[in-house]
């Protein structure tokens, strides 16, 4: 078994993200995460579809979720359609969105597999709310739910890792914890059956508490065993 890394990618240009995705690749990574938060408004992410291997996720956050810059949500949703339909492989697109599940609709005729995500960045939520995110997300269509908490205790660790072997059985999820405390989370998600986690490119790069670099985290699963 070999554990599924995403590499968030957060260039301001196309030129500067596709150097960037190439390195994730040379370090392991198998998919990278576009924020489109941080890109250029203007620049041309069609043209980053076109040239790159790597399978693409498109991810556009809001200023609620802690994105790069505040936005209209129109703008969010009309960038991910378009990155849908430039050939992104992945759009992760925020539960809060609103008419949800026509958007999906709208990005799966585009022809990308789609991610619904929701973020707690105050803590870790109780089992059956856990649960409801959960069901709220697979509500919505989407090919992958995406719940991601911030751990404040090892208890909070354990919990996700619970939910993520339950919850895969029945449906493609990613799900891990934010911050120091949850990084334990971030590595075993994908051994308890998540789809893929998620690292940095580097110490510089990241863009959510807890990331760790890709390379880091590759060497990690090499010393478990898992190549």
């Amino acid at each position: 078994m070999r554990p599924k890394i995403a590499v968030s990618i957060p260039a301001r240009t196309v030129s500067e993200a596709s150097r960037m995705v190439r390195k994730a690749r040379r370090l392991g990574a198998d998919l990278a995460e576009i924020r489109l938060d941080y890109l250029n408004g203007d620049e041309p992410i069609e043209k980053l579809a076109r040239i790159e291997t790597s399978p693409l996720i498109a991810t556009f956050l809001s200023s609620r979720n802690l994105g790069a810059r505040r936005t209209k949500e129109a703008e969010r949703v009309e960038a991910l359609i378009a990155a849908a339909e430039a050939g992104f492989g992945y759009v992760d697109v925020e539960v809060e969105t609103r008419n949800l599940r026509s958007v999906i609709d709208r990005l799966r005729k585009a022809g990308a597999k789609t991610i619904v995500s929701r973020h707690d960045f105050t803590g870790t939520p109780s089992d059956d709310e856990l649960r409801k995110a959960l069901q709220l997300c697979r509500g919505s269509g989407a090919s992958l739910s995406k719940l991601v908490t911030t751990v404040r205790s090892l208890e909070d660790n354990l919990r996700l890792l619970a939910l993520t072997r339950e919850a895969s059985r029945k449906s493609g999820l990613v799900c891990f914890g934010m911050g120091a405390s949850g990084v334990s989370s971030r590595l075993l998600s994908p051994i308890y059956g998540a789809v893929f986690t998620f690292a940095s490119l580097d110490e510089s790069t990241t863009v959510a508490p807890g990331q760790i670099p890709v390379s880091r985290m590759r060497r990690i699963y090499a010393e478990m065993g898992y190549r």
